[in-house]
């Protein structure tokens, strides 16, 4: 048990150091999509579309 705490403590302190990116992004420069968000896209696209087919397939079947 003491180590579970002193593990937690030592990750929620350790937070306190670390640091993101410096100040917000230029405005006017905008981040290009790369292939990961086109993965992204295509995967929840399928992923709503075989729900749909799902959906009607239940309703015609009662």
């Amino acid at each position: 048990m003491k180590v579970l705490l002193a593990s937690i403590s030592l990750l929620l302190l350790s937070t306190l150091l670390v640091n993101g990116q410096p100040g917000n992004p230029i405005p006017g420069n905008p981040v290009p999509i790369t292939g990961l968000e086109y993965l992204l896209i295509g995967g929840g696209a399928y992923g709503v579309s075989r729900l749909l087919k799902k959906k009607d397939k239940n309703e015609n079947a009662d």
